[in-house]
């Protein structure tokens, strides 16, 4: 008896706790919030062509019946998928109380750990040195953190002023903060009324407007992409093509691109939305589609770095 007692106390432990009252109470709420922020938010009022009262009818009992937040989370993340469009997703409470410092035990962690909005702690760092051959090499993780990232990658810029060109590597870099995609194209965009593309919602139109820097860099660059590139990300490559002031190096990026927004629900998960539609300055949805290399370089696998070797032996022929 003692033995069963045992295996069925540590079967509990494995077992997900059960939602009190409150916690049902607050999951109600929350998709109800959820499901009223897409019907007034979502970019098309025509929601895919989605019947919204009637996915409403059927999945709040879903919601009042499930047994976890796993499951809640699952319902939510589902009735978001037929939308079928980027930026739409559930962020558990459990991811705001994690520590972004946690790291490999006795490794100092990378970078400053930021806090924006609604979006859970993560580190954010920039990094860059110069190529043997004396090109420039800038790495930046995340459009975050604008008051520590656009100092220093101004700092950068200094220190490559007479580089032959600039290595700009955005692979596996998730986007963030729109309006830096414009404040990073001013440091190689000297001319006014340039533009980036615009954001449109369902009653404006925002324009990406670049504001060219007191000193630009004139020279090649190249920006490294891959299919971790999305959102602002996408932005700041595909604005700077149509411009004719960068050379796109990689594989396609993820094709995420809206502008989105995330809020806090009742239950203590965040939800994040799109609010706007993205078009380039050439009249182009990256949404779904992404951006195309000039010069597509698959990974390698044995070691070296091939996306970032082309683009250095292209700003190489450049200066020829």
């Amino acid at each position: 008896m003692l033995r069963l007692l045992l295996l069925l106390t540590g079967l509990a432990g494995l077992l997900p706790a059960q939602l009190t009252p409150k916690e049902k109470a607050d999951n109600i709420e929350s998709f109800e919030l959820v499901w009223r922020t897409v019907r007034d938010m979502h970019p098309d009022p025509k929601l895919n062509g989605l019947d919204w009262d009637a996915i409403h009818s059927t999945t709040r009992p879903l919601i009042e019946n499930a047994q976890s937040m796993a499951e809640v989370h699952a319902i939510i993340t589902a009735m978001l998928s037929r939308l079928d469009v980027s930026h739409y997703a559930v962020i558990p409470s459990g991811r705001y109380k994690e520590s972004a410092a946690a790291s490999v035990p006795a490794t100092a962690p990378k970078g400053n750990l930021v806090r924006f909005g609604n979006l859970p702690e993560m580190r954010v760092y920039l990094e860059s040195h110069a190529l043997r051959d004396g090109a420039g090499y800038i790495r930046f993780n995340e459009f975050l953190d604008p008051g520590t990232i656009v100092p220093k990658f101004q700092a950068a810029l200094k220190e490559f002023a007479k580089a032959p060109g600039i290595i700009l590597d955005l692979r596996g870099n998730p986007g963030g903060i729109g309006i830096m995609a414009t404040g990073i194209a001013g440091f190689f965009i000297d001319k006014e009324g340039q533009m980036l593309g615009e954001m449109k919602t369902r009653d404006s139109t925002l324009k990406f407007v670049i504001f060219p820097r007191a000193e630009t860099y004139a020279g090649p660059l190249a920006i490294l992409v891959d299919g971790g590139s999305a959102s602002t990300t996408e932005i700041l490559a595909a604005g700077l093509r149509d411009l004719h002031r960068a050379r796109i190096f990689g594989t396609r990026t993820a094709g995420a691109a809206l502008p989105s927004d995330i809020v806090r629900l009742p239950n203590g998960d965040g939800f994040q939305y799109p609010q706007a539609l993205y078009v380039s300055a050439n009249g182009e949805a990256l949404e779904g589609a992404g951006v195309t290399p000039d010069e597509i370089v698959e990974p390698s696998s044995n070691g070296r770095d091939l996306a970032l070797e082309a683009a250095d032996a292209w700003i190489r022929a450049a200066r020829r």
